[in-house]
Protein backbone atom coordinates (compact mmCIF):
# COMPACT_ATOMS: atom_id res chain seq x y z
CA UNK A 1 0.00 0.00 0.00
CA UNK A 2 1.44 3.42 -0.87
CA UNK A 3 0.38 6.89 1.07
CA UNK A 4 -1.92 9.31 -0.69
CA UNK A 5 -3.11 13.09 0.20
CA UNK A 6 -6.63 13.93 0.07
CA UNK A 7 -7.55 17.53 0.34
CA UNK A 8 -11.25 18.06 1.00
CA UNK A 9 -13.19 21.41 1.76
CA UNK A 10 -16.02 21.62 4.28
CA UNK A 11 -18.17 24.04 4.61
CA UNK A 12 -19.19 25.45 8.16
CA UNK A 13 -22.46 27.22 9.67
CA UNK A 14 -22.05 29.47 11.53
CA UNK A 15 -24.04 29.83 14.70
CA UNK A 16 -23.40 33.66 15.00
CA UNK A 17 -26.32 35.57 12.73
CA UNK A 18 -23.40 38.44 12.00
CA UNK A 19 -21.07 35.55 10.68
CA UNK A 20 -21.28 34.22 7.20
CA UNK A 21 -20.90 30.21 6.60
CA UNK A 22 -17.29 29.68 6.49
CA UNK A 23 -14.89 26.51 5.42
CA UNK A 24 -12.48 24.62 6.52
CA UNK A 25 -9.43 22.73 4.80
CA UNK A 26 -8.12 19.22 5.54
CA UNK A 27 -5.65 17.09 4.94
CA UNK A 28 -5.83 12.89 4.81
CA UNK A 29 -3.19 10.68 5.12
CA UNK A 30 -4.76 7.34 3.60
CA UNK A 31 -2.83 4.63 2.04
CA UNK A 32 -4.55 2.74 -1.03
CA UNK A 33 -3.30 0.37 -3.80
CA UNK A 34 -4.54 2.24 -6.69
CA UNK A 35 -5.39 5.96 -7.09
CA UNK A 36 -8.71 4.62 -7.58
CA UNK A 37 -8.83 3.12 -4.32
CA UNK A 38 -7.27 5.87 -2.34
CA UNK A 39 -10.14 8.28 -4.06
CA UNK A 40 -13.08 6.16 -2.40
CA UNK A 41 -10.65 5.72 0.89
CA UNK A 42 -10.86 10.62 1.00
CA UNK A 43 -14.30 10.39 0.01
CA UNK A 44 -15.69 7.87 2.64
CA UNK A 45 -13.11 9.62 5.34
CA UNK A 46 -14.91 13.07 4.27
CA UNK A 47 -18.37 12.11 4.76
CA UNK A 48 -17.00 10.26 8.06
CA UNK A 49 -16.62 14.14 9.22
CA UNK A 50 -19.68 15.33 8.19
CA UNK A 51 -22.61 16.56 11.10
CA UNK A 52 -25.32 18.86 10.91
CA UNK A 53 -23.68 22.13 10.41
CA UNK A 54 -20.58 20.27 8.76
CA UNK A 55 -21.26 19.94 4.96
CA UNK A 56 -18.39 18.40 2.84
CA UNK A 57 -18.24 20.84 -0.70
CA UNK A 58 -15.59 19.61 -2.44
CA UNK A 59 -12.59 16.74 -2.67
CA UNK A 60 -9.90 19.10 -4.43
CA UNK A 61 -7.16 16.62 -4.99
CA UNK A 62 -5.88 13.24 -4.27
CA UNK A 63 -1.87 12.32 -4.98
CA UNK A 64 0.17 10.02 -4.06
CA UNK A 65 3.01 11.60 -1.45
CA UNK A 66 5.40 13.23 -3.04
CA UNK A 67 8.70 10.75 -2.63
CA UNK A 68 5.84 7.44 -1.83
CA UNK A 69 7.36 7.26 1.87
CA UNK A 70 5.95 9.39 5.33
CA UNK A 71 7.90 7.26 7.74
CA UNK A 72 10.50 10.24 8.30
CA UNK A 73 10.70 14.26 7.54
CA UNK A 74 9.45 14.62 3.59
CA UNK A 75 7.24 16.48 1.34
CA UNK A 76 3.55 15.32 1.22
CA UNK A 77 2.44 17.22 -1.57
CA UNK A 78 2.82 20.34 -3.79
CA UNK A 79 0.34 22.64 -5.63
CA UNK A 80 0.62 25.79 -8.03
CA UNK A 81 -1.40 28.97 -7.78
CA UNK A 82 -1.51 31.43 -10.35
CA UNK A 83 -2.09 34.48 -8.31
CA UNK A 84 -0.33 35.07 -5.09
CA UNK A 85 -3.13 37.63 -4.32
CA UNK A 86 -5.47 35.21 -4.20
CA UNK A 87 -3.95 32.91 -2.04
CA UNK A 88 -2.68 35.90 0.44
CA UNK A 89 -6.75 36.94 0.08
CA UNK A 90 -8.12 34.07 1.52
CA UNK A 91 -5.01 32.96 3.66
CA UNK A 92 -5.58 34.61 7.20
CA UNK A 93 -2.07 33.95 8.16
CA UNK A 94 -1.24 36.25 5.23
CA UNK A 95 -3.32 39.25 5.82
CA UNK A 96 -6.57 37.47 4.81
CA UNK A 97 -9.87 37.95 6.48
CA UNK A 98 -10.62 35.52 9.95
CA UNK A 99 -13.92 33.65 9.34
CA UNK A 100 -14.53 33.86 12.48
CA UNK A 101 -14.26 37.68 13.30
CA UNK A 102 -17.94 39.45 12.38
CA UNK A 103 -17.48 42.18 8.92
CA UNK A 104 -17.41 45.60 9.64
Amino acid sequence: MEPYVGIVVFELASQDTELKNFYREDFFLVYADSEEEAQHKVVDRAHEQEYEGLKLRHIVDVAPVLYGYVDRDCDLYSRHFAALEDYERFEMKLGGRDPLQAHK
